[in-house]
C-alpha cells in the first residue's frame, strides 16, 4: 500500500512539472503565422504507456487534454483531449509488440503515431493547403521525437 501511494505521489508530481513546462515551454514561428511548440505531455504519455502499458493511461490522457485545451487553446475545447487518447491508444498498442520488434521499430512506430497525432490535429486546426500542413506536423513530430529520443536514451531506458 505504501509503494503504490509513493507511485501515485511521483506521478502526481511528474505530471504536475509536466504540465507546468507544457504551457510555459517557447512557441517556434513557422511560416509566419504558425506556431509550433514541443508537446512535452505527448512524451510523457508515451513513457507511461511504455512503462506500465496500461488502458488507465487513456484516460490520464484524456484530462491532460483537457487540461491543455482550456489553457492553451480555448477554441477548440477537446479536440486535443480526443486526439491524444486515440494516440494514447496507439501508444498503448505498442505494448503488444515488445517481444516481437526491436528498438528501432519501435522507434519508428512511436514516430508515425506523432505524426499522426499532429497531422491529424492540424487538419482541423487550420485551414491550410495538406503540404504546409503535412510539413508542420513533421516537423513538430521530428522536435518531438527528438525530446522523447533524448529522454529515453540519458534519463528512462527503453528496451
Amino acid at each position: 500500500m505504501f509503494s503504490l501511494y509513493n507511485k501515485t505521489i511521483y506521478y502526481i508530481v511528474i505530471s504536475i512539472l509536466v504540465l507546468t513546462f507544457q504551457v510555459n515551454f517557447p512557441n517556434i514561428i513557422f511560416f509566419n503565422e504558425h506556431e509550433i511548440n514541443v508537446d512535452l505531455v505527448l512524451v510523457f504519455i508515451t513513457f507511461l504507456s511504455i512503462l506500465s502499458g496500461t488502458y488507465k493511461i487513456i484516460i490520464f490522457s484524456f484530462f491532460y487534454g483537457i487540461i491543455l485545451d482550456i489553457v492553451l487553446s480555448t477554441n477548440e475545447i477537446g479536440l486535443l483531449s480526443f486526439i491524444t487518447s486515440i494516440t494514447s491508444f496507439l501508444l498503448i498498442s505498442l505494448k503488444d509488440y515488445d517481444n516481437l520488434w526491436n528498438r528501432n521499430m519501435k522507434f519508428l512506430s512511436i514516430f508515425s503515431i506523432y505524426l499522426f497525432h499532429f497531422l491529424f490535429f492540424y487538419l482541423i486546426l487550420f485551414n491550410d493547403t495538406f503540404l504546409v500542413v503535412f510539413l508542420i506536423s513533421l516537423f513538430q513530430a521530428i522536435f518531438t521525437f527528438i525530446i522523447f529520443y533524448i529522454i529515453s536514451k540519458f534519463i528512462v531506458k527503453v528496451r
